[in-house]
């Protein structure tokens, strides 16, 4: 079956990274188990697609029929879906401390951001091409791995971070280092290969030249609000 309904010529490298994404939010991850990652991207589509959206102050799970008794994700972790789709330019650190707690602790955090990340990456390239979104899988049965990489730390972000080298962007997640993995599947054919992100400036990459990729990326940026 085809993931896209469509005539459209849609690379095939693209087609295939949608796909490694949808298998890989089926599968447990880190901290979350594959129904829990599930539940994330449906949480995405619902904040999304919510007919009225609560501005950033009120948190999503006090809304009348947004997060029920038997969801299977904390009311925090909810919170945190919506606020992150619908106001990701809102967001302080003292937002982040009342999302973190017993029942979402902050790799817990770092692992729901690269999910959310992703479920709006691949559903707006959908919406963008007025596409019915990639349908979702049946979970995977497992358990998350919860392993940490070593010397995980607080240091320049609000949330852990191991100590490695490289821009803020890869130092992000990586207390979760398979979000990463699942950030650089996208990014190799939505933006540019992370290997050359800083050394290739002057190469074409299917059809568009760098320039055009960076003013399409910055203006992406602009409309999400990114400080980055």
């Amino acid at each position: 079956m085809a993931l896209y309904d469509t005539e459209l010529p849609i690379r095939d490298d693209i087609l295939e990274a949608h796909q490694q994404l949808l298998d890989r939010w089926a599968h447990p991850g880190t901290w979350w188990s594959g129904a829990e990652r599930l539940a994330i991207v449906e949480e995405v589509r619902r904040a999304r697609d919510a007919s009225e959206i609560p501005p950033p102050w009120v948190a999503a799970s006090g809304v009348d029929g947004v997060c029920s008794s038997d969801h299977p994700l904390p009311a925090r972790a909810v919170d945190a879906v919506w606020r992150l789709t619908n106001h990701p330019g809102t967001l302080t650190s003292d937002w982040y401390e009342s999302i973190v707690g017993d029942d979402v602790s902050p790799s817990q955090y770092t692992e729901l951001v690269g999910v959310v990340a992703q479920a709006n990456s691949i559903d707006r390239f959908a919406d963008g091409l007025e596409l019915t979104r990639v349908a979702l899988p049946e979970a995977v049965a497992g358990v998350p791995t919860r392993q940490s990489p070593e010397g995980v730390d607080v240091r320049k972000h609000w949330v852990p971070t191991a100590d490695i080298k490289g821009p803020n962007v890869l130092k992000a997640l990586s207390a979760v280092p398979e979000e990463n993995v699942s950030r650089d599947i996208l990014s190799n054919v939505q933006y540019v290969p992370s290997g050359a992100l800083m050394g290739d400036l002057i190469s074409d990459q299917n059809s568009l030249s760098r320039m055009q990729i960076e003013l399409v990326a910055a203006r992406t940026s602009k409309l999400n609000e990114c400080f980055y």
